[in-house]
């Protein structure tokens, strides 16, 4: 592992220190709006609450997003690059396609327990059923969702064709979007399935690692 380069406080130029205060501002922005999201829905989304949220000027905020539906728009990649950033983290802990494969599954099913989590793709849901934007970016959202299940089933099963690793993926991702009304936030667990969540990684698993057909 090298050692990571800091600047010294000397050697930071102004415009340095303004990009990654905008960064920052950016990302603070983005999760404040996540949270509201989740936790009380798109009608009492706007850019002043959010503006009250993350202590900032409307007009500081309406720099970053213009409009509701751009801070919407990019909210959602927000929350697809989070996943991404998951996938990455779990594949540097282990060398193991299997058991990274095992790990993000199991990551993706006790995420659907969380309340922002949950609250977030209810929310998106429903938002998508009335509006065709944001219809179009949950689209790209799950787009990108099953091209990392992909990309983790090719490491851990190389020979299965990509026809069959995509219909695979597809299914995997509903198996686990699936789970959330049943053991997700809120909901109470059905009679006789304290287990089900050990079953649904041994059946994703086995999705992942059998090229025979269904």
């Amino acid at each position: 592992m090298t050692n990571q380069q800091y600047d010294s406080p000397e050697n930071i130029s102004p415009r340095k220190l303004k990009r990654k205060s905008s960064k920052k501002r950016n990302l603070e922005i983005l999760e404040a709006t996540r949270v509201l999201l989740s936790e009380k829905g798109y009608d009492k989304l706007s850019l002043r609450k959010i503006a009250v949220i993350t202590g900032i000027h409307l007009k500081t905020l309406q720099h970053y997003f213009p409009t509701k539906e751009i801070l919407i728009k990019s909210t959602l990649e927000y929350v697809i690059s989070l996943y991404d950033k998951k996938v990455q983290e779990i594949s540097t802990h282990s060398s193991d396609p299997e058991k990274n494969f095992k790990n993000y599954v199991k990551y993706l099913i006790e995420d659907t327990k969380n309340i922002q989590t949950a609250g977030f793709f209810y929310q998106l849901w429903a938002m998508s059923y009335v509006d065709e934007k944001t219809n179009n970016i949950m689209n790209k959202m799950y787009l990108d969702h099953t091209n990392n299940i992909e990309n983790l089933i090719e490491t851990l099963n190389p020979d299965m064709g990509n026809h069959m690793r995509k219909h695979r993926a597809v299914m995997i991702a509903a198996l686990i979007e699936g789970m959330m009304l049943f053991v997700g936030y809120g909901k109470k667990r059905p009679k006789n399935t304290a287990h089900i969540e050990k079953e649904i990684v041994a059946l994703c698993t086995n999705l992942a690692v059998s090229n025979d057909s269904l």
